[in-house]
């Protein structure tokens, strides 16, 4: 009934798998050092990818129209060829949010996953940058560029990315996307962060707000945690 996402935050904003370009010429010395790291992440663009590796991935969902939770604690898999499976070790609360909801985005990103996500990658092709100033964030700063789609496609967004300035890997996504991925929703609305480790933008948490068209709100948050590499090699993406 309720799609969330059909697995587009996953397939549309995983920008440490694509190319960032800025817009327009850098002008100022600040504007120049940003236009560098987004050149050194064209020159790497694969750099950070990870591939054969277990995470714990925690969701908790709730609706407030009807007063309905629930959570679900399971282990998300990506494959050494991006494949992503779930594992549900545990589930508590209302079965409807469970199913609408958290197991719903679980069966879209695995669905999405490996598939060609060329026309919604965050690219020059696909969006214009503006470069918006650095800031700090856990203990280590980043470009902040605005970003907004060339054109009104499922799987845009218009939002923010932050671009980690030591490593030129993603630490933050956040927007909305300028096209419902469900008749059911009328807008969708994330937050998603990363940690870098060991060459790597790994996940960190992701939020979710919709607006749906029978039940209106409907949050859902997700914490990931305790990662477990196949091949030690898998970390720089030499295990592909």
């Amino acid at each position: 009934m309720l799609s969330l996402l059909d697995g587009t935050a996953t397939a549309g904003i995983r920008a440490d798998e694509a190319t960032l370009a800025l817009s327009a010429p850098a002008d100022s010395p600040q504007e120049k050092e940003a236009d560098a790291v987004l050149k050194r992440c064209l020159q790497s663009s694969r750099k950070g990818v990870m591939r054969g590796v277990t995470m714990v991935a925690h969701f908790a969902g709730r609706i407030p129209k009807l007063q309905k939770t629930a959570t679900v604690d399971a282990s998300r898999h990506i494959s050494r060829e991006g494949a992503v499976e779930y594992t549900v070790n545990e589930r508590n609360g209302d079965s409807t949010v469970q199913k609408e909801l958290i197991f719903r985005f679980m069966g879209g990103e695995s669905e999405s996953a490996g598939k060609d996500n060329s026309k919604v990658a965050v690219n020059e092709a696909n969006y214009k940058f503006k470069y918006k100033g650095k800031r700090q964030k856990d203990d280590r700063m980043a470009y902040v560029f605005e970003i907004s789609p060339r054109k009104k496609r499922e799987g845009l967004f218009k939002g923010e990315i932050w671009v980690d300035e030591e490593s030129c890997l993603t630490v933050r996504e956040a927007g909305r996307f300028v096209k419902s991925p469900s008749v059911f929703l009328k807008k969708v609305e994330f937050t998603r962060e990363y940690t870098i480790r060991d060459g790597l933008a790994v996940p960190k948490m992701m939020q979710v707000n919709s607006e749906t068209r029978f039940w209106g709100v409907a949050e859902l948050n997700i914490q990931y945690g305790e990662l477990t590499f196949e091949d030690p090699r898998s970390i720089n993406g030499n295990g592909l």
